[in-house]
């Protein structure tokens, strides 16, 4: 479990000892496309951090139409204010791809973070991250076209983008499957996307959107 935590940019500069503590009380989930990760209301007792695939955080309105609130990706937590606050999740996380997940005992997990300035950091900076996600989901749905959400998604979102189904991508995006074929059709007849190589021309796609 430990090689794993490393594996993990938020946690790869701890030191061995605060590492083996922390796995002490991590495991590691894999879940299948649709499968819930926790529910709207339960006890926020873990901390989870999603090392791959895309999971979908959403809310159940009164008529029982979902209402997506995020995609979390690789190396986020998922709703983690909800363990710092003390408060039940606040929505309900699906697998929206197939996922692999790292589910760590929150209490536990507390102790350390008070031991350790380091941890504490992290913690913080993970934090400051979700503000800046919030801002640029504002940004994708309400700002940005069709055009300059698929180019934003691809600088952010590379190794996901190559890995996951463009019916999958399009409902990310709230676009429609055949705009989004449309426009990788262009990115690629402009040599912004090779397939074979797994790569994007991230400098020549931000000029679309910034």
């Amino acid at each position: 479990m430990k090689s794993k935590l490393k594996e993990v940019y938020l946690f790869k500069d701890l030191c061995d000892e605060t590492l083996e503590k922390i796995a002490e009380f991590t495991s590691f989930l894999k879940l299948s496309k649709d499968n819930i990760l926790f529910y709207e209301g339960e006890e926020s007792k873990y901390l989870y951090l999603l090392k791959k695939g895309i999971v979908k955080l959403y809310k159940t309105s009164s008529n029982d139409k979902e209402i997506i609130l995020k995609y979390f990706h690789s190396n986020e937590f998922i709703a983690e204010v909800a363990n710092f606050e003390s408060i039940p999740y606040p929505a309900t996380a699906q697998s929206f791809t197939d996922t692999e997940v790292l589910r760590i005992d929150f209490g536990s997990l507390k102790d350390i973070i008070y031991s350790d300035p380091n941890l504490s950091f992290i913690i913080q900076t993970s934090l400051i991250r979700k503000i800046r996600n919030l801002e640029n989901l504002v940004s994708l749905h309400v700002v940005l076209d069709s055009k300059e959400r698929i180019a934003k998604y691809l600088c952010d979102h590379t190794e996901d983008f190559f890995s996951t189904k463009n019916i999958i991508i399009a409902e990310i995006l709230n676009i429609s499957p055949e705009t989004l074929s449309r426009m990788l059709r262009v990115f690629k007849n402009d040599g912004l996307i090779d397939n074979k190589n797994k790569t994007v021309d991230k400098e020549r796609l931000k000029a679309l959107f910034l």
